[in-house]
């Protein structure tokens, strides 16, 4: 048998992964295969991948500066994926890919000021639009904008004022060989965990009955931000979000909603684990990791519970 290269086997090792993983990943993987490993390790046969050849490949990711710390992770996961199965069906020689170190960066969280909510939940509950209710959902339901956009009618529960998550939506690589390179597609939630009920305070729900009342609904099957059939783009509603937040002279993020619900529950002192299924986190770690520390505020009032002896 001929000797093979490290860019077709990398190919062999996406075609067993479309097996074991949800879409979504598997273009990620992809990504970092075709314009990462295969590029650089395209005339390398696989008993040529050495320690040498795979410290130079980071040292050459890290000198360039470009890359987020989550990028380099996964960069580094599929690297080392790839070199086992390498091992095992080719028999040879393992890398020490534990030479390479990628320190795990903290989560920086950004969250509204008092100016910019006051501003945004203003405006929001006095105008009905597909904008001032998505933004209303993830700054006091915490959801993420691609399961706001998968929302439908019928996911409104009036009665025990609850919202449930049952999709995402996300613009990903076309499955099928067409004129669009791209699609919007329909898709479970981030993780498992993430399927879930979120309760909601009874203003929001009072405001999406309010809103209902300006609209004709036509099927509860509809999505809520187009109001029918029309899967919702994740990126209009961030361009509208955008566009709101330059009216009133800021600039951020939608995901900052989803922080600033999290970090609003912390300061009323929501119990953790509580939160974190509210979230969809797939472990409480995460949720104490990135929210339970983020306020110094919070950390104040805690610190002055301390009694005197």
């Amino acid at each position: 048998m001929s000797m093979k290269y490290v860019s077709e086997v990398a190919d062999e090792w996406l075609e067993l992964k479309r097996l074991s993983v949800k879409y979504s990943t598997l273009v990620k993987y992809e990504v970092v295969v075709n314009n990462h490993i295969n590029p650089y390790f395209q005339n390398c046969p696989i008993d040529q991948m050495d320690d040498e050849m795979i410290l130079s490949f980071f040292n050459m990711l890290f000198n360039q500066n470009k890359y987020a710390n989550s990028t380099l992770l996964t960069i580094k996961y599929v690297l080392k994926s790839i070199n086992q199965y390498i091992q095992i069906k080719y028999g040879t020689e393992g890398n020490r890919m534990e030479l390479i170190k990628i320190v795990k960066k903290p989560n920086r969280v950004t969250t509204l000021t008092n100016y910019q909510n006051s501003h945004l939940s203003n405006y929001c509950f006095h105008h009905y639009e597909p904008i001032s209710i998505a933004v209303l959902i993830a700054l006091y339901g915490g959801l993420r904008i691609g399961e706001i956009c998968a929302l439908k009618w019928g996911d409104i529960n009036d009665d025990e004022s609850y919202i449930s998550i049952n999709n995402t939506i996300e613009r990903l690589k076309s499955k099928e060989s067409t004129q669009k390179k791209t699609s919007l597609m329909i898709l479970n939630p981030k993780t498992t965990s993430s399927k879930r009920i979120v309760p909601i305070p009874l203003f929001l729900l009072e405001y999406i009955q309010n809103y209902r009342k300006q609209i004709i609904i036509h099927s509860q099957d509809d999505y809520i931000l187009t109001n029918s059939q029309r899967i919702p783009e994740p990126r209009t509603t961030q361009y509208r979000f955008a566009k709101l937040c330059r009216q009133f002279g800021f600039s951020i993020k939608f995901h900052s909603l989803r922080h600033s619900y999290a970090t609003n529950c912390v300061m009323q002192e929501i119990d953790t684990k509580s939160l974190s299924e509210i979230l969809g986190h797939s472990n409480v770690g995460t949720t104490l990791n990135l929210y339970v520390h983020s306020s110094l505020d919070f950390k104040r009032k805690q610190v002055a519970k301390i009694s005197k002896y």
